[in-house]
């Protein structure tokens, strides 16, 4: 089984992952114009497939990316594994403490939480991995 996978290439991970972000977000800016002429139906149905898409080309994306980093030299998986490790840690710690501000303070702002967590963790592991980068050379 991990033979199969170790020859496995993924062509244009980044252009389909730029390709899936505005595929997510193209009907949201588009269809209010088209709202008053469009049946319900059919606005779910738009939403469905464009979500539907996007997210294939995510993970597509994603498993690209894995197996990049994985056939890497071990210096690239190391900066990687530190830099999710660290990512992690603050996206947690960050966790609580927005539970703790949102259930206190604010609580509809709970439904966002997670949008708040998904930037604090990719802006923490880019930050992460230049730090980390720094460490090594």
């Amino acid at each position: 089984m991990k033979m199969r996978f170790k020859n496995l290439t993924f062509p244009y991970k980044t252009t389909i992952l730029y390709l899936s972000l505005f595929i997510l977000l193209l009907p949201y800016f588009m269809l209010p114009q088209f709202v008053l002429k469009i049946s319900d139906h059919i606005l779910k149905i738009i939403l469905l497939l464009s979500t539907l898409f996007a997210t294939i080309g995510f993970i597509y994306s994603t498993l690209g990316f894995h197996f990049q980093i994985l056939k890497g030299d071990e210096l690239r998986l190391r900066i990687h594994l530190e830099s999710l490790n660290a990512a992690f840690s603050i996206t947690l710690i960050s966790f609580f403490i927005l539970m703790f501000i949102f259930l206190n303070f604010s609580p509809t702002m709970l439904n966002w939480i997670l949008v708040i967590l998904a930037v604090i963790l990719i802006v923490s592991y880019l930050l992460a991995t230049q730090f980390i980068k720094e460490k090594y050379q």
